[in-house]
């Protein structure tokens, strides 16, 4: 299991998985609303936010601090997770421009910035160990 998580930590495959992820997210995430199956569950998609946007900054929050070339700091961190935050506020107002089905959501990006933050802290709690 160590073995996987230093290959996993690479640069290049963090790299790799980070575009993978994005690409498939940003598919997901423009697709017209009748391909999107319902739940009848509240406050779901808020959720579904939360968790993408979690990880999505998990993820490149591992990929910009796994070389030893780039130091934590408050700045770094701030600019990945602005980056991270805009894209989802694009993603929303593409969805509100471009896919007539779905609409833009002031709480789907509210649910996004959750989601950065809980990226953030899963980084700061696991990063010994996704280090070492």
């Amino acid at each position: 299991m160590t073995s996987l998580i230093k290959k996993l930590s690479e640069p290049k495959t963090l790299l790799s998985i980070g575009i993978i992820y994005t690409l498939l997210i940003t598919i997901i995430l423009l697709l017209p609303a009748s391909e999107i199956p319902q739940l009848r569950i509240s406050f779901v998609d808020k959720i579904a936010h939360v968790l993408i946007h979690g990880f999505l900054s998990l993820i490149w929050l591992w990929y910009r601090f796994s070389s030893d070339k780039c130091h934590i700091s408050v700045k770094n961190v701030f600019v990945v997770l602005f980056i991270c935050f805009s894209y989802g506020v694009v993603i929303e107002a593409a969805q509100h421009w471009f896919i007539l089905s779905r609409s833009y959501d002031i709480f789907d990006i509210v649910a996004n910035g959750f989601g950065s933050l809980l990226g953030l802290l899963s980084y700061w709690m696991f990063r010994n160990r996704i280090i070492q």
